[in-house]
């Protein structure tokens, strides 16, 4: 029976496992596109992709165990029109990376940017090019450029490899560890100018809503990055490079559009052409005073913060940057008022001033934009189509306009102070019809009035030029602004208009406001785009129709597998329970009794065989959990000679009188106490001893333990039969059995040395084996090797104390329906000096109504299970200050990772229990809560003070703002609001590089766009946000 549940158990973990990371991407190709030749020898297995890891920029950003950016983007592109699957994996710098395609781990290097090829690699041409750019805040105020030989100029290291090296030469740069850094710096007045690549530059200041981040408009040229894959196959470089170019055009700019947001260019700090005379003139007017109106959308307007703003105001900013001018604005209600200032000589500059033609006498600079002026009415007023339906009419202008030159005679004219007052007029029918620049009021309408207003017609043909009226007194001044106007790169001006006039709050076109002619073409084009519209819907419906369907396929295929994946894990528990609840009663029992002083030799024998009788268990949950992505490791110090001498005193006395000789060896120096997974280092030792034994009949088995370049080796040499070639290439797959071992009569499960090479890659390390044919196998472990300090040793776990102490715990129970449990933690407790109260069940529990300070529960208990009994308890704990700390026992791994039993436990531990497990339970200790927090925000803040406090105050404010906003917007069902704030969390959980913060964030996107509630998710994420909060106020109480 044994023999047939654990063959079962085998047959379910030979269940395929999915990609280490899943490409995400929105991108899809066009619907009349033809797929593209798949038949290639690369489609009938997924090709090993590696990528850098680095989620700082748009390249690639892991979230859990999904990859998004462009590099996913293109590489879901590339499944789509070629067939080919990548398996992805990512790596933290480009010479793993490349080790990895060496050594055959990787059939592509991905998205990497252009490197110096090694010998037998070969590349694509590259298919994505950022060039670099340099940027500077308009807070910055030092004088000084680019080429100033005192300029602080911030690079990153990967920036800063991408530079030409002549132009790196002429420069003297500060490097830092990567671009948000430098941005940090720029952004904290810690550096004059940092160069790096546009696009990361304008994703990373996108996300951070840094608008005085501006790019330099210069003739200079770095450098760019260009991205490009790598292979050692020559025909796959060759493929991807057709595949590549065939993509559509229109996905290649959607992807570039997607991640790429450009930056307004303007010319450097005071570098405007001036004269002798204009220098002369800037230094006697150091401040310049403009006339603005406060409402005069979106040319000029008073800010929420009461500082000047609008396109107009923009424009003088730019000009005071390249000039060294300052501008102070005199606020005034309209034209009128304006023109005033200027005539008094208490203004220099009217900052908006249309031009009619009939004002030669008026100084003014260059037009800045032009706009057209309309004739709006009330939305229940008769129609007008022009000026004779406004006939004995009344009509608002606002005081000193130009509309008033622009009504006929026989309308009656009525003036406005501003324009608040013009349109409130207009939507209360107290006038007819107003006049105003379609731009302002389009604006306006929008904001406050896009119910009561609209457009009736324009009220000339012409588009009037704006300029900047100057005062005839300071010519000189004119000048300037002209000469400053010119030097603005037409596309930086180009592209202010687009966003000051074609925001998103601006009406699309279209609309019942567009001015458009009415007549019968209009109306005939109108029936046919109707009728156009309505094959489109139905076309959109059967589409959709479609999608419904499928998706309900797939949806119950979905829950098909998730139906069968539960009976496997269901499975897998029984199986682990019913395995593991003898094994704590022998390990339980021979732990006490090896314990003892002096123990038996033969009693330790004992102990070692059945701890390996354990390991043989453990080798198939450990398989299960590798391939499920649940694999995790415990790094604690360890004494690697004593854990070698132990390894000795294990194995001697298991070798056969006949058969070969063991020994083990140490290569000093050796560290005293290193920092490692000990567990899982005996795991792999143990199964590559237990391999040599097998194939070993006479001769020498030698392990070795030595340092060798910053890396700990582990080496098992044998002189056994050997390993024939052809069988080397398979030795490393699970379930395989060498035909070499079968004609020796070597038996095994065929587990062991595939779980040996998946731990060890998991620690960072290789394995790698040499053997020849009738002369033996050498077998060679590489980890990282990271020692162990005279401080951090004194946090290594004592070991299990001798009895007599006493514990600060007391009151101490044991709840488990298995009788030999019971007597075990009994006899365990017992040894500590501590005598435990036994309950049978969680009723005899809550019957008895004992008060301990620690309780042992077992998990899969009858009448109730372990959850249920503590969450009794944890109910009854809310009316009384007392709190008892619950250890929920198991023999199911698979309770390590449930929400709902760490939420109600102190502790969770897994049969068979050990003395050491329970030792540090008996004396009280609290958890660090994000104990690397400081040293994340310490790297984040480059190693400075000023920033790191900063930094600090600006998290905790966005974190505290973002979650009311989330909170507020799912109670009001906004969901593009609470999208964009679960967007922006994220964002402060991506930067200090907590998993479990993104993954939560991307859970409650994912349900906004389903326009779903979270309530689960959001309570589990604001619980864990206001946790850091906390953290993060308690900085303020202490220096750092």
């Amino acid at each position: 029976m044994t023999r047939r549940l654990l063959l079962a158990v085998m047959l379910l973990l030979c269940l395929p496992v999915a990609a280490a990371l899943r490409p995400i991407s929105s991108v899809l190709m066009p619907q009349e596109m033809m797929p593209l030749d798949q038949s290639s020898k690369w489609q009938d297995k997924p090709l090993r992709v590696g990528i850098l890891r680095d989620n700082s920029t748009p390249w690639n950003m892991v979230v859990g165990q999904d990859l998004y950016g462009i590099n996913a983007d293109y590489l879901v592109a590339l499944t789509q029109t070629t067939g080919l699957k990548f398996q992805v994996a990512d790596y933290p710098d480009w010479q793993a990376l490349q080790q990895a395609l060496l050594h055959g781990k990787l059939d592509i290097a991905f998205g990497v940017p252009q490197q110096t090829l090694e010998k037998g690699m070969s590349a694509t041409q590259p298919w994505f090019t950022s060039p670099l750019r340099i940027y500077r805040s308009r807070e910055n105020l030092r004088p000084v450029m680019f080429n100033s030989t005192d300029a602080l100029i911030t690079i990153s290291k990967s920036a800063l490899a991408l530079i030409d090296p002549a132009f790196a030469r002429q420069h003297h740069w500060q490097v830092v560890d990567n671009d948000l850094q430098a941005l940090y710096a720029l952004l904290n007045n810690k550096s004059d100018y940092v160069v790096a690549d546009e696009t990361s530059a304008g994703f990373l200041l996108n996300q951070l809503q840094q608008g005085q981040i501006y790019q330099l408009a210069s003739p200079l040229d770095p450098g760019e990055l260009r991205l490009q894959a790598i292979t050692t196959q020559p025909a796959l470089t060759e493929r991807l490079d057709m595949a590549i170019r065939q993509l559509p055009m229109e996905v290649i700019n959607g992807i570039q559009g997607r991640w790429s947001s450009q930056l307004p260019r303007y010319q450097d700090t005071n570098t405007a052409h001036l004269t002798p005379m204009e220098r002369s003139w800037i230094t006697q007017h150091p401040v310049v005073t403009y006339a603005a109106i406060g409402d005069d959308y979106p040319w000029s307007y008073r800010a929420a913060n009461g500082q000047p703003s609008g396109y107009s105001v923009e424009l003088l900013n730019i000009i005071g940057q390249n000039t060294g001018l300052r501008f102070q604005p005199w606020w005034v209600s309209n034209a009128q008022q304006a023109q005033a200032l200027v005539d008094q000589g208490r203004a220099m500059i009217q900052l908006t001033l249309p031009l009619t033609g009939d004002d030669a006498m008026r100084s003014n600079t260059l037009p800045i934009w032009r706009a057209l002026w309309g004739v709006y009415v009330g939305q229940m007023s008769r129609p007008a189509t022009g000026w004779q339906q406004l006939q004995g009419l009344k009509v608002g202008i606002r005081r000193g306009d130009i509309a008033r030159g622009l009504i006929p005679a026989g309308i009656t004219v009525v003036p406005f102070e501003d324009s608040k007052t013009l349109y409130d007029a207009l939507a209360n029918g107290q006038i007819d019809a107003l006049v105003d620049n379609v731009i302002s009021a389009r604006w306006l309408i929008q904001s406050r009035y896009s119910d009561a207003l609209r457009l009736a017609f324009a009220a000339s043909d012409t588009a009037w030029p704006i300029t900047l009226g100057v005062s005839p007194a300071f010519p000189l001044l004119r000048t300037l602004l002209n000469t400053s106007l010119q030097q603005i790169p037409a596309d930086t001006q180009q592209r202010m208009r687009e966003t000051w006039s074609n925001n998103s709050s601006v009406l699309s076109e279209g609309a019942e406001n567009s001015m458009r002619p009415i007549s019968l073409f209009v109306l005939i084009a109108a029936l046919f785009a109707i009728v156009f519209l309505l094959v489109l819907l139905i076309r959109r419906y059967l589409e959709q129709r479609r999608e419904r369907l499928q998706r309900r396929q797939l949806e119950l295929e979905r829950e098909e597998a998730e139906r069968a994946n539960q009976m496997k894990s269901q499975f897998l528990a029984t199986v682990s329970h019913e395995l593991r609840t003898p094994m704590q009663a022998i390990l339980g029992l021979l732990e006490v009794e090896v314990s003892r002083t002096p123990a038996s030799k033969n009693l330790n024998v004992i102990h070692s065989s059945a701890s390996t009788l354990l390991t043989l268990l453990n080798d198939l949950q450990d398989h299960a959990k590798l391939e499920s992505n649940s694999f995790t490791l415990v790094p604690q110090p360890l004494d690697p000679a004593k854990w070698l001498s132990r390894l000795a005193d294990f194995y001697h006395p298991l070798m056969r009188n006949n058969g070969p000789l063991f020994r083990v060896e140490t290569l000093p120096p050796l560290p005293a106490l290193i920092m490692i997974d000990g567990q899982r280092l005996q795991q792999i030792a143990n199964n590559l001893i237990s391999n040599a034994i097998k194939f070993t009949r006479q001769g020498e088995i030698r392990v070795t333990l030595a340092t060798e370049n910053d890396r700990l080796r582990l080496q098992v040499i044998d002189s056994g039969s050997g390993i024939p070639p052809e069988e080397q290439i398979r030795l490393f797959e699970p379930w395989y059995q060498t035909p070499s071992g079968r004609q020796l009569s070597v038996q095994g499960s065929g587990l062991g040395l595939s779980i040996c090479k998946e731990i060890v890659a998991r620690m960072g390390g290789e394995i790698l084996l040499a053997s020849t044919p009738h002369q033996g196998t050498t077998l060679t472990v590489f980890l990282p090797l990271q020692i162990v300090t005279s401080d951090a040793a004194m946090n290594e776990p004592a070991p299990v104390r001798s009895p007599g102490g006493t514990p600060n715990v007391q009151r101490v129970a044991v709840v488990d329906d298995h009788p030999t449990n019971l007597l075990v933690m009994q006899q365990q407790l017992a040894w500590f000096g501590i005598e435990a109260d036994c309950y049978p069940d969680g009723r005899a529990f809550l019957a008895a109504g004992g008060v301990y300070d620690l309780l042992f529960i077992d998990y899969s208990m009858p009448h109730p299970d372990g959850v249920t009994l503590a969450k009794i308890i944890r109910r009854g704990e809310r009316h009384t200050a007392r709190r008892c700390r619950i250890v929920m026992c198991s023999a199911d791994a698979d309770i390590l990772a449930s929400p709902q039993v760490a939420a109600l436990t102190d502790k969770v531990l897994l049969k068979p229990v050990t003395l050491n497990e329970i030792e540090p339970l008996l004396t009280a200790g609290t958890e660090v809560v994000f104990a690397d927090l400081h040293q994340r925000l310490w790297d984040l803040a480059g190693h400075d003070h000023a920033f790191f406090s900063k930094l600090q105050k600006t998290l905790q404010q966005t974190l505290r703002e973002d979650s009311t906003r989330l909170v507020t917007a799912l109670k009001e069902q906004d969901w593009e609001k609470a999208e964009k704030a679960a967007h922006r969390l994220k964002g402060s959980w991506q930067m200090l590089g907590y998993a479990e913060g993104e993954n939560r964030c991307q859970h409650i996107i994912g349900q906004c766009r389903a326009q779903q509630q979270p309530a689960t998710e959001l309570n589990l994420l604001i619980s864990l946000t206001e946790s850091l909060l906390t953290e993060l106020e308690s900085y303020g109480a202490h220096p750092f």
